[in-house]
């Protein structure tokens, strides 16, 4: 291995030039495809189109459509119900109709053209009366003045009234967006008077959320890259200290553009790539350019530094390298397509950090010191590393000497964590997790408060006859069972429901069932049956709560069903891939957290077949978890999609660091040293690249807490935690253990 690094160190510093032009060509090529990149804010990027609650709602959707949207007026019911706003929504409902996007609009005029029908039988609907107001008033009131039992679904109170909307089911992203889109430019050509028209859709808040949150993370990016140019220039004192940004810079680029050319989608995970990436792949470049600086003050030539530098650090580098890599892509276990992307992504930036901090940082670094004398590049670099080296060479003897006392308080620390793990509070409520004050949010939640419901439940009852009697009485007996014994369900329907009240308040026989079900116009029954009549849907209406209780009520519905023989009972819609979805992601945390564990071990055992390199590497990293959970408790600080992940991060990082602490140490036993000053001599010499890794690290995430975003500003506090943690164990912790460890193996070999 040492040969082959070698070799690369000597192939760099003749061809530097070579290496910049092919780095300049590649950069050019990723540029068309960093243009290429699409977002994907839809369930796509949540749920497998393979699991059975996506197949379940394409199908469901097939049938009865998408995620309806909701037009709400605001006014009084006089300006409301006036012929001119009639004549408008008439015109909506025409247009509607003929438009192949929508399936189905239910608003007052429905109700109008209903009751005109039923009492001029045989006249055409077209010739409704909209400007006769003794007609439009005696079907909005009953014979008390309140609104009428056929209005009321649609006019919750007095100054509101309410048109659903219902498009073509299994549409993309930006068909669902542009449905609505169409809904608002219709009224902004035909606006109503004295009303005020607000368009709710699902397809909206998730638009909003997507912009909001890229926007955000742009502004966040910016701050972090002059928080990280701050701590370069005050801590890494070396030539061309900001060259490291440079490099990540770039392999940001390199990695964003093949995401592009390779059809990955932005999604609320993988946007989160690039402030993690220039995080963790700064730390290549740092430790690259670390121990060039330290080998100039030994060497005769940059060329001969160069090669000297990457002969030593490109194996240990390649091992944290790859011990992180493969950490990342067991995220492609999850259930999650947008948590399989981020890993995927985030090991593929990585390694084109690792590769760009390798050559080009080092191609520069040769042509920018070449010219330069050798007596002063070294002069320079004793006094850029003297201070920081004696400070961290202390920190050692200090740490090796307490050994016993750092080592009881890390286990408290870790036990106390491993307890409070359990203890972390769950947040999966996405409408907490994001800015309050959003437009998009605002209006569903005004919604909710006059309609007096929080959201809606959907399931598909299938059989061979849904239709049935038998089906039918069973939906009946079930809807009284769950309205009558879970107060949060507010109330149902059902084609049970539709055929009960068809038929004056009971289920009839299977021949007047099918009577009422051919007289019904189809635009009517179709809202509750399929053409086949082997698929129909329930609708609970259900007081809002959070994703997790949401998840907990539709798993138990489904299991006091008690369906017939032969008929399933599935979930379906927003709300219910939405608990799926937080539970795939907060519950498989442990599992991915110990297969990324195991994952690293294997490298470990690989790579070192020594029980002490492979114990003191993986050892602090299942500390550093629980000193995470731990002060994530304290802090308050919940679980949410993006501080589930916590773990795997700190599995890189902390592995990283110990790898680098290791390799370091070892290389200075091999020089002759005892353990306790190959450790503070290591120590003294990589320690800076760590310390300044973690703090460049720290910087990045670190702006991550102004986020208006609570589940991005939960992650920034989380990881600025974790890494510090990282930092903390490796300088304080790790040393004292290892020497003590070694001294111990030798004291027991002098024995034999």
């Amino acid at each position: 291995m040492k040969k082959v690094s070698a070799a690369l160190g000597r192939f760099i510093s003749r061809w530097p030039w070579l290496i910049i032009i092919l780095v300049v060509l590649i950069s050019a090529a990723a540029v068309p495809g960093v243009t290429m990149l699409e977002k994907d804010t839809g369930f796509n990027a949540f749920i497998s189109p393979d699991d059975k609650i996506a197949r379940d709602n394409a199908r469901y959707q097939a049938e009865f459509g998408g995620e309806t949207v909701v037009i709400l007026l605001t006014g009084q019911l006089e300006d409301i119900f006036t012929a001119q706003n009639l004549g408008v929504l008439a015109e909506l409902e025409r247009s509607i109709y003929l438009d192949e996007r929508y399936i189905s609009v239910y608003s007052p005029v429905s109700v109008l053209r209903a009751a005109w029908e039923e009492m001029n039988p045989g006249q055409p609907s077209a010739e409704i009366p909209l400007g006769n107001q003794d007609f439009v008033k005696s079907v909005l009131y009953d014979d008390q003045g309140n609104i009428s039992a056929a209005m009321s679904p649609f006019v919750p109170d007095a100054n509101h009234v309410l048109i659903n909307v219902t498009p073509r089911g299994n549409m993309s992203d930006d068909e669902a967006l542009q449905v609505t889109t169409d809904i608002e430019s219709f009224f902004s050509a035909n606006s109503l008077a004295m009303v005020e028209v607000t368009v709710i859709s699902g397809a909206k808040l998730v638009n909003a959320i997507s912009l909001s949150m890229g926007n955000n993370l742009n502004v966040l990016l910016a701050l972090s890259v002059i928080v990280m140019i701050l701590i370069l220039v005050l801590l890494f004192r070396v030539r061309w200290r900001l060259l490291s940004l440079f490099m990540v810079m770039i392999s940001a680029l390199w990695t964003f553009g093949l995401m592009g050319y390779l059809s990955i989608p932005l999604t609320m995970a993988t946007m989160a790539v690039l402030p993690i990436l220039i995080g963790l792949g700064i730390d290549f470049s740092i430790q690259f350019h670390n121990r060039y600086q330290e080998e100039i003050t030994k060497r005769d030539s940059v060329g001969e530094a160069i090669v000297t530098s990457v002969t030593h650090m490109l194996p240990m580098v390649g091992i944290a390298l790859l011990a992180t890599i493969i950490g990342f892509i067991t995220l492609y276990i999850s259930k999650v397509p947008m948590i399989q992307d981020f890993g995927v992504v985030l090991a593929v930036g990585i390694i084109i950090s690792y590769l760009v901090g390798l050559f080009l940082l080092h191609s520069i670094v040769y042509l920018a010191d070449r010219k330069a004398p050798v007596k002063k590049l070294k002069a320079a670099s004793r006094e850029a590393s003297g201070r920081i080296e004696r400070v961290l060479a202390g920190m050692g003897r200090l740490a090796v000497k307490n050994t016993l006392w750092i080592f009881i308080i890390a286990v408290a620390f870790a036990v106390a964590g491993g307890i409070a793990d359990n203890w972390l509070p769950v947040n999966t409520d996405y409408e907490e997790l994001m800015p309050q004050n959003t437009p998009e949010l605002v209006e569903m939640q005004e919604l909710r408060e006059i309609v007096g419901a929080g959201e809606t439940v959907y399931f598909i009852v299938e059989s061979d006859d849904v239709a049935s009697a038998e089906v039918l009485n069973w939906q009946e007996d079930y809807l009284d069972r769950v309205l009558s014994s879970r107060p949060q369900i507010i109330s149902g329907e059902s084609l049970a429901v539709f055929i009960k009240e068809a038929a004056g308040g009971v289920i009839p026989p299977q021949q007047q069932i099918d009577a009422i079900i051919a007289g019904t116009p189809p635009q009517y029954i179709s809202q509750f049956l399929a053409g086949d009549r082997t698929m129909t849907k329930m609708s609970f209406n259900i007081a809002y709560m959070s994703l997790q209780e949401t998840l907990d009520l539709l798993k138990s519905m489904q299991e006091e069903a008690g369906t017939p023989a032969g008929v399933t009972f599935s979930p379906v819609g927003s709300i219910a891939i939405g608990a799926n979805i937080m539970d795939a992601v907060i519950g498989s945390r442990l599992t991915l957290n110990l297969i990324c564990l195991g994952a690293v071990l294997v490298v470990l055992v690989l790579v070192y077949r020594r029980f002490g390199n492979i114990l003191f590497t993986i050892l602090p990293v299942g500390a550093v978890i629980a000193w995470s959970s731990l002060d994530m408790y304290l802090i308050g600080i919940p679980l949410n999609p993006l501080t589930a992940i916590l773990g795997v991060l700190i599995i890189g990082i902390c592995t990283e660091f110990m790898v680098l602490l290791m390799g370091r140490y070892e290389e200075e036993k091999a020089l002759g040293l005892s353990p306790h000053d190959a450790m503070v001599t290591a120590l003294s010499k990589i320690g800076r690249a760590i310390v300044t890794t973690a703090l460049t690290t720290l910087g990045g995430f670190g702006v991550l807490i102004v986020s208006n975003f609570v589940m991005i500003r939960d992650f920034g506090i989380a990881t600025v935690v974790g890494v510090f943690l990282c930092m903390v164990i490796t300088l304080t912790v790790m040393p004292g253990l290892i020497v003590r460890y070694d001294e111990w193996r030798q004291k027991r070999l002098a024995k034999r």
